[in-house]
């Protein structure tokens, strides 16, 4: 869970029919490690850099509700999200997405293949293991839902707006209102993404199929 704002770009990436699949690097070192060329993808990230030749545009789920990427393959890497899906896959069966954009998905999918364990992993600021209110919360009403009761959602976003770290990003970022805006919009229709790693540092999300089970 990176509320602000991978799962969330993720998560409305995801929303085009015809969009099958995102790449993911957990860093910009790894982008070399994807089985594209930067003719093919669109970079999607707030580390923009130099190391990496092609289209970069910023990780921003705003943006991502309104580009249009044609034939090339969006690819996530940021400073804590895709970081959290790489180590998340280095110990776990199946690693799901989570957003408020697609929490009541989350639950349903979990609670259909009722495993015998599941890990919530917010993903905070991953390099220093210090969390983040929003992602903090999203596990929390994940949580619930998966407990059987119905968090109060418009609670968690008034404290997430309200948060002094939001406050300032808001302010110092223009177009972030947007972006919080668009992350705290639950969408009951949304899809259940999960990732794969498929290389060292690098792999793909793709829409979970409720109908597989181990």
């Amino acid at each position: 869970m990176d509320v602000l704002r991978m799962t969330s770009t993720a998560a409305l990436l995801m929303r085009l029919p015809s969009r099958s699949e995102l790449a993911v690097a957990a860093t910009v070192e790894d982008l070399p490690g994807l089985s594209l060329s930067p003719a093919q993808c669109v970079v999607v990230s707030e580390l923009a850099s130099g190391a990496w030749p092609g289209t970069w545009v910023d990780n921003s789920p705003a943006l991502a509700a309104q580009s249009s990427f044609a034939e090339r393959t969006p690819v996530l890497v940021t400073t804590n999200g895709t970081r959290t899906l790489l180590h998340a896959a280095a110990f776990a069966d199946e690693v799901l997405l989570a957003s408020f954009v697609d929490l009541h998905a989350v639950a349903r999918y979990l609670g259909e293949r009722a495993p015998s364990s599941i890990a919530l992993m917010p993903a905070g600021h991953f390099a220093s293991g210090e969390g983040r209110l929003e992602d903090e919360l999203c596990a929390d009403a994940l949580a619930a839902l998966l407990a059987g009761s119905e968090p109060d959602l418009a609670q968690s976003a008034a404290l997430i707006r309200d948060d002094a770290r939001v406050r300032r990003r808001v302010e110092a970022k223009p177009g972030f209102s947007a972006d919080l805006e668009l992350a705290l919009a639950s969408d009951r229709e949304a899809r259940v993404l999960t990732f794969k790693c498929t290389n060292a540092g690098v792999g793909r999300i793709v829409r979970a199929d409720p109908r597989a089970k181990d």
